[in-house]
């Protein structure tokens, strides 16, 4: 090899190239976790916002970013709760193991509220709507889900980058020492590439590669110290053509839909597994006030029929009835008592906070539903005509004019489900889906055909700059035929693929027949529980006035203790039966609105009710639950 002389002078503009192709390898390849992380989190963010748009056609906020604080870790260590270790706190609360990366801090972001008292000591009283922004951050569950949104879009960057420039980077330093010969040699060489996946299945690829040793001492003006390569390869048979190569993209991109569908089917279900807890707990509570009532009357009545039979009026059969009905009374109180205890405890861990954090439920909630039940239903008569008339003929259908604003004819409920409800629509694109992989099964029978095509340039890099020679280039073309003998395995995904294809059709027609049995429970439910109600209505008062009734006629000697305690017991039911009624109205039309796809939930997991009088879609979102 030719050399110049060793103590010329390396030319200005070769010393730049060569460090600024030392400099840009170094600083790609030095790049932080931390801003890895933010560039990941910025297209995974625009990636579930345009997806938003386009498939629920809205765009709200979406982050899987913690608040700075959490209202279980204000309960943890406002109220001194115990805790195993800094893990109960949450992540900020660990301590980074040895060689934890820098991975960089998100912005802070605050909890929606927090619910409490002046004394963080003191019991936290929460309404339904705060219990529903406390599931958004706090449920492990509800955390989870949002995850999956996000990993989803993760993988959707990840085939986009499939069709983005990729360009690569490398140094390479070596020294050799021939102990035989004396020989010492020293070499750098330092490669940039690019290389380029078009939608079409042409790749493209290009690199330039540098004798760092000889540009940096001036050497090397006769030998090659640089090359550039290029080269392209089409496929011409299999794997050609737009539709095969963006495949996976094009599921991907899917996949973030339906996860997206996934997640706001299960902020419905959510919310309405919440406010059933809620309510439950608080029916509950209402149980211990009936038992201890009923406790009361019955200490009141065991007297009164001791009294009695110290006077010889009743027996004392009586009075031992009476006492064990009070035994009996207040064991049925303790266990309402734990009961509710133990309910609460659940609910808490559906809302994600700790079971011994000291919690309470609004009472407004109740006397909310109340109001509602007498707005709709009327008012609890005091007095009812008990006289049943045998020849009376039995209505085939409740009266249209006495329905709840929920309660839709069965076409318009069937329609508005067909609508909005967004795993239909995932069950329908999973049925194109499988449609698609059989296109690409059957392209995967063809053999495979490809150009390709190279050009490799020798350069030199001299004082007065770089030279290729085209002439000496070598280039090369030609086609590459891959036709196996065999396509067993190609065969049989083919056919999966078309068993696939049913397989989507027949869960598809499943979920549709199981949408229309839905509604058509929740249509039913909400009848039976509007029935329901004004019957235990009815079965209250008449449970009241037995009791009156009873008592009267004990004091004069026409009622035995025996009627007076089954009046009781009987009182006791119509009670708790009225609650049960009352709430079970409530949820079964949160349950309907839920079916039919028109309950929203937003980012904070508050409700927003389904307008019946207006014409909407899934979009709409009109009486907000505050």
């Amino acid at each position: 090899m030719s050399r110049i002389k060793r103590n010329s002078p390396t030319p200005k503009p070769l010393l730049a190239l060569g460090l600024a192709l030392v400099f840009s390898v170094l600083l790609a390849a030095c790049q932080s976790a931390g801003k890895h992380r933010a560039e990941a989190d910025r297209a995974a963010d625009a990636i579930i916002t345009q997806t938003q748009e386009e498939g629920l056609g809205r765009a709200e906020e979406f982050t899987i970013e913690r608040p700075s604080q959490t209202f279980r870790q204000r309960l943890m260590l406002d109220q001194q709760l115990p805790a195993i270790g800094p893990a109960s706190y949450g992540p900020d609360f660990l301590e980074d193991p040895e060689h934890w990366p820098e991975i960089g801090t998100p912005l802070s972001r605050p909890d929606f509220f927090f619910p409490g008292s002046e004394n963080g000591n003191d019991t936290v009283e929460i309404s339904l709507v705060e219990a529903l922004r406390i599931a958004a951050t706090n449920s492990r569950a509800y955390q989870s889900e949002k995850e999956s949104v996000f990993n989803a879009a993760l993988q959707l960057d990840l085939e986009r980058f499939r069709f983005d420039n990729t360009f690569r980077g490398s140094i390479e330093a070596m020294f050799t020492s021939d102990q035989g010969s004396g020989d010492n040699s020293a070499r750098v060489d330092s490669e940039v590439g690019v290389q380029r996946q078009l939608e079409s299945g042409a790749n493209l690829s290009s690199a330039l590669a540098l004798d760092l040793v000889n540009l940096l001492r001036g050497e090397g003006s006769t030998a090659l110290n640089m090359t550039l390569d290029n080269s392209i390869s089409i496929p011409l048979l299999r794997g050609a053509g737009r539709h095969i190569v963006t495949e996976p993209r094009t599921q991907a991109e899917q996949n973030v839909l339906y996860a997206i569908y996934e997640f706001e089917r299960f902020k419905h279900d959510y919310a309405v597994r919440v406010a059933n807890e809620y309510f439950s707990v608080l029916q509950q509570r209402d149980q211990i006030d009936n038992a201890e009532a009923a406790y009361r009357r019955l200490m009141l009545l065991v007297e009164r029929t001791e009294a009695l039979y110290e006077r010889g009026r009743v027996t004392g059969i009586e009075v031992d009835q009476g006492r064990q009905d009070l035994l009996r009374a207040r064991e049925r109180l303790i266990s309402a008592r734990e009961n509710y205890a133990r309910q609460l405890d659940q609910f808490k861990l559906t809302l994600g906070l700790p079971t011994d954090a000291r919690i309470a439920l609004s009472q407004e909630e109740f006397d909310m539903l109340r109001d509602q039940a007498d707005e709709m239903f009327g008012e609890r008569a005091s007095d009812i005509d008990i006289e049943i008339d045998e020849e009376a003929d039995l209505p085939d259908e409740p009266d249209p004019e006495e329905r709840g604003r929920y309660e839709f004819d069965e076409s318009r409920a069937l329609t508005l489900a067909m609508d909005n409800r967004l795993d239909i629509r995932i069950a329908e694109g999973e049925v194109y889906d499988a449609q698609r992989r059989v296109i690409v099964a059957a392209d995967a029978l063809r053999p495979g055909l490809n150009l390709r095509g190279s050009a490799v340039y020798g350069g030199r890099l001299t004082r007065d700059g770089g030279r290729f020679a085209p002439s000496d280039g070598v280039y090369t073309a030609g086609l590459e035929l891959d036709a196996p003998w065999s396509r067993r395995s190609e065969r049989i995904g083919f056919r999966q693929s078309l068993i696939q294809v049913e397989s989507a059709v027949r869960s598809f027609q499943n979920l549709e027949d199981q949408v229309k049995l839905d509604v058509r429970n929740a249509l039913r439910a909400l009848l039976e529980q509007r029935e329901g109600f004004r019957i235990q209505t009815e079965a209250l008062n008449v449970a009241e006035r037995r009791v009156e009734q009873t008592q009267a006629f004990q004091e004069v000697g026409r009622a035995e203790t025996r009627d007076v305690l089954e009046a009781n017991e009987s009182l006791l039911q119509a009670q708790n039966s009225l609650v049960d009624s009352l709430v079970g109205y409530r949820i079964a039309e949160l349950n309907l609105q839920r079916d039919l796809g028109v309950l929203h939930v937003d980012h904070q997991g508050l409700w927003n009710e389904f307008d019946p009088n207006e014409v909407t879609n899934n979009n709409d979102t009109p009486n907000t639950h505050e």
